[in-house]
């Protein structure tokens, strides 16, 4: 059987089934389908008084289209074509409510998934972009790990090792430093300069974190002769196109004509 046969006759059965009952007019249906027509408007009464998302916008709905379909052939005289009549519109409505549930629980799921790859998307893109650009990851992990929020209009004092910011006028000093006897990392407390778990090797250039065993080198390292800011690879230390000036403490980027200050 073709599955356009098969669409067809269930689209009828509803109908067929009315049809049948109108026409064999049963007292014994008629009094069933009054029974389910009187559970049918309790139901509605007291779905109507709840409050919940289930109640008010699943059951709801199509228990008051049912009441409001039975009061209005409340005034058919024969009672064999009323129940069947509301037999078949009975069939055809909780056909039609389930379809539109149906629609709305995938509009609702396609939102969700297309919700879910937006952010995986973003996610994805903004790793790559980290990933594929070494300068940006490095600097970046240089940030955080070892110079804070160092940066646009930022350097390191070579002698005092305070990490400073570019003021009106000149150079202000900020609450973190580089320890130059430790290269440990200290952020200004009551008392003095207290140690953070991040730390320099002034012997490696290696940003160091504080493990359970002690100090455990990172994969990020400044060359302590030159400055730059290099990142651990399959042969050996990279070299990216950023630096920290060994004269003057500045973040800065290789450019065209050097290297060009944050």
């Amino acid at each position: 059987m073709k599955q356009d046969t098969i669409l067809i006759i269930l689209g009828l059965t509803p109908l067929i089934i009315g049809g049948i009952i109108a026409g064999f007019n049963s007292i014994k249906v008629n009094n069933r389908t009054e029974k389910i027509e009187a559970w049918t408007r309790r139901q509605q009464f007291n779905v109507s008084t709840k409050r919940g998302w289930f109640s008010r916008y699943v059951l709801n709905p199509i228990l008051w289209i049912l009441v409001k379909f039975f009061n209005w052939t409340d005034s058919f005289s024969n009672r064999g074509i009323k129940s069947g009549v509301r037999v078949s519109a009975t069939l055809y409505l909780i056909a039609a409510w389930c379809l539109v549930l149906y629609l709305a629980f995938l509009a609702a799921l396609v939102v969700v998934i297309s919700g879910v790859i937006i952010y995986i998307f973003y996610k994805i893109v903004f790793t790559l972009l980290l990933n594929s650009n070494s300068d940006f990851k490095s600097g970046y992990n240089i940030s955080k790990n070892i110079f804070g929020t160092i940066g646009n209009n930022k350097r390191i004092n070579q002698n005092t090792g305070i990490i400073q910011e570019r003021g009106m006028v000149g150079w202000n000093d900020t609450e973190q430093r580089i320890d130059p006897e430790t290269g440990q990392l200290q952020e200004k407390g009551m008392f003095g300069w207290n140690d953070t778990d991040t730390k320099f090797n002034q012997e490696t250039g290696i940003v160091q974190k504080e493990g359970f065993l002690g100090y455990e080198d990172t994969d990020t390292r400044i060359d302590t002769k030159t400055g730059i800011i290099q990142k651990k690879g399959f042969m050996g230390w990279d070299d990216t196109e950023e630096r920290i000036d060994p004269e003057t403490g500045r973040h800065q980027k290789k450019g065209l004509f050097g290297w060009d200050d944050l």
